[in-house]
């Protein structure tokens, strides 16, 4: 069976320990990556499609929030590549908070 968050590693698929660094990174990487109205079960989960517009950072910030409760994000970078691609090139930081 494949868990959520994962990550390939040395072995194949390795299921992330909940509640580590690189848990909620995977997490907050998959809100980045996922268009909105993709899930129909939670339709707001997700940012603005990169393609036709730079990543929404408020949008980003509110929905780790309202998804990922357990942190709070400190910091978005987000700078336009001038590669002929368009795309965009997304950093940020977090805090996981006391549980």
């Amino acid at each position: 069976m494949i868990q959520f968050p994962i990550k390939f590693g040395r072995d194949g698929f390795v299921k992330l320990a909940e509640g580590s660094t690189d848990y909620y990174a995977q997490l907050l990487t998959i809100s980045l990556l996922t268009e909105p109205f993709t899930h129909p079960f939670a339709p707001d989960f997700g940012s603005n499609d990169p393609t036709l517009r730079i990543i929404d950072k408020a949008t980003f910030v509110l929905n780790a929030a309202r998804f990922v409760p357990e942190v709070r994000i400190s910091n978005v970078s987000v700078s336009e590549s001038a590669m002929p691609s368009g795309k965009s090139n997304v950093s940020f930081s977090f805090e996981i908070l006391p549980g």
